[in-house]
């Protein structure tokens, strides 16, 4: 529940789970290698879903879509053209912004495109729809995911989420090792939610949220995952509507609205995977004291106008990473050379770097 009544500063340091970031920063290290492949693709073993030796009644149409229905909820499913039903294959969920809906994710992330593997094999592509919330105005009927202000009360999208997995794993020949969430906006601020989860921390082997929405409702200071996770995350330097600085309050000063600096967001995920620390640094901050303590981060320059600071993180039997991609110029968009999200760059973020990312991380997988 969102704490309307702490006062505005109380709120924005809750947003942005900066208990102790004050004192920790990252502590870069450039390379001349401008490649995002920190490690090789995971090699853990396939486990394939009960959907691998039992039959569906789903109906795909000739481009291999289908809407599913599950009560009130729905989500489009894509098969990959070489989809093959007696071999588990990688699953990869995305979930639409603010005011978007499944087919628009489908179209802006590209994931339903010709050739796209992991693990060697097609992927199973699925863009759920979000139930109608009230919108930013309170009477409007707008989809929406769980964690914003405006997102439909009473509805568990966590849930959701864990039975519609349960579904396509039921259905579909799926490799329970490869399950992978991702999302833009609100559906990124969602994302960060279900990474935060124990239960979905531990179903979704990475994360990839673009351009999140990370209200204090999708960005818990109380987020245990209980587990290292790996995520991949993207934001704009000119993103407008969820600014990389963060605000203690939107245009009409509602602090329901606040959002972390998108540094100190990934600085506390560093944090949490128990990613190795060097020595202390010089002071950043002249409003805190003490010593800082820095994460080690390999900084570099995969793409135009892009800065992306790597930090491996590792924790007994469990291996993370966590890639922080800051775009100059972009805005609230998913990054694409075709621009179906209003920003236009030099790379497509899910097929550059979000898929080789995913491929690297696996469940039963070791460091």
């Amino acid at each position: 529940m969102l704490a309307k009544s702490l006062p505005l500063l109380a709120l924005f340091l809750a947003s942005a789970n900066a208990a102790a970031l004050p004192y920790r920063r990252f502590q870069v290290r450039s390379t001349a290698a401008d490649s995002t492949d920190t490690m090789p693709p995971s090699t853990a073993p396939a486990n394939a879903t009960g959907g691998c030796s039992a039959s569906s009644s789903w109906q795909f149409d000739s481009t291999n879509h289908a809407n599913i229905t599950s009560g009130d909820r729905s989500f489009l499913v894509h098969l990959p053209a070489n989809y093959d039903p007696t071999t588990p294959h990688a699953l990869v969920v995305s979930f639409h912004g603010f005011k978007a809906n499944g087919k628009k994710q489908e179209l802006i992330t590209g994931l339903s495109e010709k050739g796209l593997t992991l693990n060697g094999k097609g992927i199973v592509a699925v863009f759920p729809n979000g139930q109608f919330g009230p919108g930013k105005n309170g009477n409007e009927s707008i989809r929406a995911w769980q964690g914003a202000p405006y997102s439909p009360p009473g509805v568990d999208d966590i849930a959701f989420t864990q039975q519609m997995v349960q579904q396509l794993s039921d259905n579909l020949c799926l490799d329970s090792n490869r399950f992978y969430a991702s999302g833009k906006s609100n559906g990124g601020g969602f994302t960060n939610l279900l990474a935060c989860t124990p239960a979905t921390a531990s179903l979704f082997a990475a994360f990839a949220p673009v351009s999140a929405a990370l209200y204090a409702g999708a960005n818990p200071t109380n987020c245990t995952p209980g587990r290292p996770v790996p995520i991949i995350s993207f934001h704009g330097l000119a993103d407008k509507i969820i600014p990389f600085d963060g605000q203690t309050a939107d245009r009409e000063n509602r602090t329901e609205y606040a959002t972390p600096n998108i540094t100190q967001y990934r600085e506390a995920w560093a944090e949490r995977n128990g990613c190795s620390t060097s020595a202390p640094v010089a002071a950043l901050s002249s409003s805190t004291n003490g010593p800082k303590i820095g994460f080690d981060a390999v900084v570099s320059h995969p793409h135009a106008d892009t800065t992306l600071k790597t930090s491996d993180c590792s924790a007994q039997d469990d291996h993370a990473v966590l890639n922080g991609f800051t775009v100059k110029g972009l805005g609230h968009s998913w990054p694409s050379t075709a621009g179906l999200d209003g920003g236009v760059t030099d790379f497509n973020a899910t097929t550059a770097n979000i898929l080789p990312f995913f491929d690297m991380h696996a469940m039963g997988a070791s460091s």
